[in-house]
């Protein structure tokens, strides 16, 4: 009774196969059979099918022109900050990303520094500053309150998640241009604006003199110390110490150091503040230079999307057309019934 019941269950197997594979067979056939006349038929409207490509492709070239869709290059790079705030450099680059939608090229590279020794416009700057078509900024947050920026906050979470803490001494900045061989002279000019603004310009002049002010501080914090660690080092009871053992006097000298620790702090510190105030650090920097992050579709690409989308609209009205009284048919029979 069992082999009986296991044969009957791959007999079941089998016929299911079997029936799996026909099916199969016939949807590959019906697939081939349907392939053929979408072939027969376009090559029986291959002219109106053409004309409509063609359409398509006209069409794709006449919105690139208009909306000057070139091939646009989106490029990131992150700024640091070292005289002003996040906040005030990101309402600057918005201002100047007004002049870019306007497409008052002249005023951007004037704003951005591509200008002669009598203030105009250079030819070259005013090319570069054309191929400029968006400024953007994004500031970094801290989402674990360890005061390191662990992402850029470009959809707006800092304004939604309260537990999030803005940074201000860096931002990422994106640009969209047209040709990269004037990414180095938009990179120099971004510095530039943001640099002779006249609130980071005043802070930058405040910082340079706050620094020479710390040197003198700190030179002279570690001379007075190093006066009176000498006046001490020098005096008889401080040099001297004496011990009394079974009469006779044992003289030892103590601590030779002149500089102590603290000295020693003092000088590193008035060094360090030497060292920046020689270098000169900008205002506002970027740390390597802009990387692509996206290409726009070039021309070509958007002029045969078009030209494709028209072909295949086309193709289904032509056989909408050419198969309307079978359609008609099918239609009344299903009313009939």
């Amino acid at each position: 009774m069992m082999e009986q019941q296991n044969n009957n269950e791959e007999l079941d197997l089998v016929w299911l196969f079997k029936a799996f594979y026909e099916k199969c067979r016939k949807a590959k056939e019906w697939f081939k059979c349907k392939v053929r006349h979408a072939l027969r038929f376009a090559w029986k409207k291959k002219i109106a099918l053409t004309i409509a490509f063609l359409i398509g492709v006209g069409g794709g070239i006449c919105q690139s022109v208009m909306e000057n869709y070139f091939t646009k290059y989106t490029l990131e790079s992150l700024a640091f900050l070292k005289t002003t705030s996040a906040d005030v450099c990101d309402d600057l680059l918005e201002s100047l990303n007004l002049f870019c939608k306007k497409k008052n090229y002249a005023k951007v590279a004037e704003m951005m520094g591509m200008v002669d020794e009598n203030g105009k416009v250079t030819k070259e700057g005013l090319a570069a500053a054309s191929k400029l078509k968006k400024v953007s900024s994004y500031f970094w947050i801290d989402d674990r309150h360890s005061g390191a920026p662990t992402e850029v906050d470009k959809n707006g979470r800092y304004l939604k998640d309260t537990s999030v803490v803005r940074i201000y001494d860096r931002l990422q900045v994106e640009i969209v241009t047209s040709e990269l061989p004037v990414v180095d002279t938009i990179k120099n000019g971004l510095v530039h604006y943001l640099s002779t603004n006249e609130e980071v310009k005043r802070n930058y002049d405040s910082r340079q003199e706050m620094l020479k002010k710390m040197i003198v501080q700190y030179d002279a914090e570690a001379g007075v110390l190093d006066s009176l660690r000498r006046q001490e080092y020098f005096s008889e009871a401080y040099r001297k110490k004496t011990m009394q053992i079974d009469g006779p006097m044992i003289v030892s000298e103590s601590n030779r150091q002149l500089f102590h620790d603290d000295i020693l702090k003092l000088k590193n510190k008035s060094f360090d503040c030497e060292i920046e105030l020689q270098k000169k650090v900008a205002s506002v920097y970027f740390n390597r230079d802009f990387a692509i992050t996206s290409t726009s579709p070039k021309v070509l690409t958007l002029s045969l999307i078009y030209g494709a989308i028209a072909y295949v609209i086309a193709f289904i009205i032509l056989g909408f057309f050419d198969k309307r009284k079978s359609i008609k048919k099918y239609l009344e029979s299903e009313d009939e019934d």
